[in-house]
């Protein structure tokens, strides 16, 4: 079972943040059941945000959050959650549709997340991060395929095609995973809580998200791997729709692609002994990782032997031609400037991914095999 690591705080309404105070170390399915044993009934969904700020893209995200909530003519409730000692809350956040949350102390989006699954009334919990901001069809999208889906667990969507940081990095990051997503509709093994929902139900039975991932990181992913282990369907519908308003740059791309991304799936598959055939790992993107990281080692070659410069263009062909439509995409949205610049970053991101996962592998056969302690606790004792 997860184990929190600091106080979370719940209450109803936000101005009264202190009164109610968990104790650390207890187990998240009897949280779950004390919390609703003294609430009314439970409702049709509950919208998690984590947050470390009540300032920035977050109150744009929660705002509308809030203006879909009223639309949605629904029994929804916004369940906010401050990661750390918040401060006072901002006056937007005093609705009575609202309910605040907060560890104590800074420990991250998967104790985040699972302090306010502990209180939410939702038989569905939608997780939405803090620097996304809803389409407003979403909420009746996501209660719409759960009543078409009565025996799936979960579902999520995908960033739209309108990227707000008008960066060449941000465009292509949010391009290329507004594409990724979209590319692969259907059931997956995976989970995504950037705008990600499922039952709550599915959710207390693997213990809700593991609380070893301390930042950002592939929390989210394990949580679907454990969903799925357990008997769980999850599908992925590009229609429920969200805009990231991140920021991006080289170096936070790059890091966080090796750090945050592809270091902590690759241990993750290997632990689960075999690998994904969806979204960016699937086949097309293992063979552009190969090509990819082909075309540079003949680049690389081709300085001492200048001959062998030729082998890289079928290699860059390949790349191109595996991932045609995306490219196609970045020259709609944003012209041939932006789409030369879009394959140079891709052809970047295919190379680090893949050594990344070629030097992870190799350290394990080495040294031995890691093994992700949240691939083997699949439910709750």
């Amino acid at each position: 079972m997860p184990n929190h690591r600091g106080p979370a705080v719940a209450c109803t309404p936000c101005d009264e943040m202190a009164k109610a105070v968990r104790q650390p170390g207890e187990a998240l399915r009897q949280d779950a059941a004390a919390v609703s044993s003294h609430l009314s009934a439970p409702l049709a969904l509950s919208v998690i945000m984590p947050t470390v700020s009540w300032t920035g893209v977050f109150e744009t995200c929660a705002k509308r959050v809030l203006e879909v909530i009223a639309r949605s003519g629904s029994p929804v409730e916004l369940v906010v959650v401050y990661d750390g000692q918040p401060p006072p809350p901002p006056a937007f956040l005093d609705s009575p549709e609202v309910r605040l949350v907060s560890t104590g102390r800074q420990s991250g989006p998967a104790v985040a997340r699972n302090a306010a699954a502990t209180s939410a009334r939702g038989d569905i919990l939608l997780f939405v991060d803090a620097d996304v901001e809803l389409a407003p069809d979403a909420l009746g999208k996501v209660m719409d395929w759960f009543a078409d889906n009565p025996d799936a667990a979960g579902v999520f969507g995908a960033y739209d095609d309108e990227p707000s940081s008008p960066g060449i990095v941000s465009q292509f990051r949010n391009l290329l995973h507004h594409h990724t997503h979209v590319a692969h509709p259907g059931r997956t093994g995976t989970f995504w809580s950037g705008c990600g929902a499922i039952r709550t139900a599915a959710f207390l039975d693997v213990a809700g998200f593991d609380e070893d991932f301390r930042c950002p990181s592939v929390e989210d992913i394990d949580l679907g791997m454990r969903v799925t282990a357990n008997g769980g369907r999850i599908s992925l519908d590009p229609s429920i729709r969200c805009k990231h308003l991140k920021a991006w740059t080289l170096r936070s791309m790059v890091v966080n692609d090796i750090f945050q991304r592809a270091i902590p799936w690759t241990h993750l598959i290997m632990a689960a002994h075999q690998m994904p055939a969806t979204l960016n790992v699937d086949r097309r993107g293992q063979l552009s990782g190969v090509f990819s990281v082909a075309a540079i080692a003949a680049l690389c070659t081709a300085i001492v032997v200048p001959g062998l410069a030729w082998l890289a263009v079928p290699c860059l062909l390949g790349v191109w031609a595996l991932n045609a439509d995306f490219h196609r995409l970045c020259l709609r949205k944003r012209g041939p400037l932006f789409a030369v610049a879009a394959f140079g970053l891709h052809l970047l991101y295919f190379v680090y991914a893949s050594i990344t996962f070629g030097l992870v592998v190799l350290h394990d056969a080495l040294f031995g095999r890691w093994q992700a302690r949240s691939i083997r606790r699949k439910t709750a004792p």
